[in-house]
């Protein structure tokens, strides 16, 4: 079996009525995704989405005759696009579903199988009411969900007391995340980053509250912020979900000493990379536990590699009804559902275990 082709088709799905998520100045009108296809000599296909794929044609050049059980070198080839140009991750994703179809096996099982099913936690992002978001959270907790990820929103004072309200309302059993997002700006958002003394006194502010972890409280290239950080606060700190390399997350584990690090599959290093990223969280005593914001195919490329290799109990699933919810978030593909336990498990087909309804896509096809 050799690779013969990539392709890449964007559909876009209108989101009526908007949502306002608290990273991002405006409203999100529309989802894109792009649905990256990787074919063998064969006719047999894997598929990934994830960021844009710009160097379709180059990566389909230097990927042409290859063998797709050469994982490696398929990373390795996607370093280097990697350096001059886009993300190119969802290629080396689509290639691993196509190894896993050929095998006739989970993903996560030939990558080590280490968990069956791995908890969730309801990662929100809505800006809402303090009242509305302990409704919401109370509602999560009474659903079967054991974790919840808050974001502070652009004043971290109210931010912190609205953590305090959740945390009285759902008691002490459900883990509770905190989500500054100071690791990097939408484009055009000029707001300046928090600095150490900031990300400290918020941290500070939030041990009383049985915070598991406050995430990006600096800016992801702080690396020796972050190892200033770590000396001022009892939290664990997370961060490293838009770094592009394993070096770069390897380095914030090393020398900025924090203790969770979330680089994403289709979005830094592809599958074997963040499998080097979690091996060398474990070998320092940390843990990789990736971010999962982009779409379905992204769910579940980190999914399948969490449950071979994480050491944390805990995956991200973005959920927040109703402005976001599994019929959004997984778009391309079918919508995974946590089971009423909180747990997440994969499907028990090949490879991702996805299969995209390409028809049934053409309504949202842009190119």
């Amino acid at each position: 079996m050799r690779i013969a082709a990539l392709e890449t088709h964007t559909y876009r799905l209108p989101l009526d009525p908007p949502v306002l998520v608290a990273w991002d100045p405006d409203p999100r009108t529309a989802l894109t995704a792009t649905l990256t296809s990787v074919t063998a000599d064969d006719g047999s296909r894997g598929y990934a989405s994830g960021a844009p794929l710009p160097d379709r044609a180059l990566l389909e050049r230097l990927l042409a005759g290859l063998d797709p059980l050469q994982t490696d070198a398929v990373r390795e080839i996607c370093r280097t696009v990697d350096f001059h140009g886009g993300r190119p991750w969802a290629c080396e994703v689509a290639v691993w579903d196509l190894v896993g179809r050929a095998a006739g096996r989970p993903l996560h099982e030939l990558l080590g199988g280490r968990s069956e099913r791995i908890t969730a936690y309801a990662s929100t992002c809505e800006v809402v009411s303090s009242d509305e978001r302990v409704a919401r959270c109370t509602a999560l907790r009474d659903a079967g969900w054991q974790a919840v990820k808050l974001r502070l929103g652009r004043d971290w004072r109210e931010g912190v007391e609205t953590v305090a309200a959740v945390r009285k309302a759902v008691g002490g059993d459900m883990a509770i995340m905190v989500d500054a997002n100071q690791g990097w700006r939408m484009p055009g958002d000029l707001a300046p980053p928090w600095d150490v003394a900031t990300a400290a006194a918020c941290a500070q502010a939030l041990e009383p509250h049985g915070v598991h972890w406050l995430e990006e409280p600096l800016p992801c290239a702080n690396v020796e912020g972050y190892a200033e950080l770590r000396g001022l606060t009892d939290l664990r700190l997370a961060a490293g979900e838009m770094v592009r390399s394993e070096e770069e997350a390897i380095d914030l584990i090393v020398r900025g000493g924090i203790d969770v690090i979330q680089a994403d599959v289709v979005l830094a290093g592809g599958t074997g990379g963040c499998r080097r990223v979690a091996e060398s969280a474990e070998a320092h005593g940390r843990m990789w536990s990736p971010h999962t914001w982009s779409h379905g195919h992204g769910l579940l490329a980190n999914l399948h590699l969490a449950l071979a290799v994480s050491t944390c109990p805990f995956l991200e699933v973005p959920y927040d009804p109703p402005g976001w919810t599994p019929e959004r978030r997984d778009f391309p593909i079918a919508p995974l559902e946590v089971g009423p336990d909180g747990m997440l498990t994969a499907s028990p087909g090949p490879g991702l275990g996805a299969e995209p309804d390409l028809d049934a896509l053409d309504r949202w096809r842009a190119a």
